[in-house]
């Protein structure tokens, strides 16, 4: 169900948000889309530097036809440049930040964003790196698409459908100081009803 929801948005040209809780599979998910998409072009997989092993590890395990490497080991330059079909190159947030020149130069099939609220700070350097990658299809993954307010949200959605909400200072202005500052059930219903077609989030009961 997850796999079909997002390769019906990536088919309309939209970006995803899979809210799965913890230990449902996003990973999973998230591999048999790229797998699914790996004629198209390469992938780029961003995510903690604590949980890029996984990623190689699960890649092996459930897709075995693509080739995964991570990035950072050996010529980096050339790694990108010869990223192509099957390729997916697995990239932490670090590594984002300071290699950035080189991610943003290459057009992506597929880029998803594992535990996104690692870009929820529209004001970091590696949030504004990932805003500026290019790539067909974005997905993120978190449990937690809100940590501190709806700024966060705002980010996240700028990352996989940018203009869908509008400028921050619009968002502001229509849903978030409404929302937290009069608790505006109203307003905070249009909200969820405008991100409902891009949100997945399943809970293990």
């Amino acid at each position: 169900e997850g796999y079909q929801w997002m390769a019906r948005l990536a088919h309309w040209g939209a970006g995803a948000c899979l809210a799965d809780d913890m230990g449902l599979g996003k990973t999973i998910q998230a591999l048999s889309l790229i797998l699914s998409r790996a004629t198209q072009g390469p992938a780029l997989i961003l995510a903690p530097t604590s949980v890029c092993m996984n990623w190689l590890d699960e890649a092996q395990h459930f897709a075995p036809t693509l080739n995964v490497q991570q990035f950072g080991l050996g010529n980096r330059q050339k790694i990108i440049a010869e990223a192509a079909e099957f390729d997916v190159i697995v990239c932490s947030y670090g590594l984002l930040q300071t290699e950035a020149e080189l991610l943003i130069d290459k057009q992506w099939n597929t880029i998803v964003a594992d535990e996104a609220q690692a870009i929820k700070n529209g004001l970091t350097k590696r949030s504004q790196a990932a805003m500026a990658l290019q790539g067909d299809f974005k997905l993120i993954t978190t449990v937690t698409p809100i940590e501190n307010h709806l700024g966060e949200l705002w980010n996240l959605f700028h990352f996989i459908n940018p203009g869908l909400l509008g400028s921050l200072k619009k968002f502001n202005e229509r849903y978030a100081q409404a929302i937290e500052n009069n608790k505006d059930h109203g307003t905070q219903l249009r909200l969820k009803k405008l991100l409902r077609p891009f949100i997945l989030r399943r809970l293990k009961n």
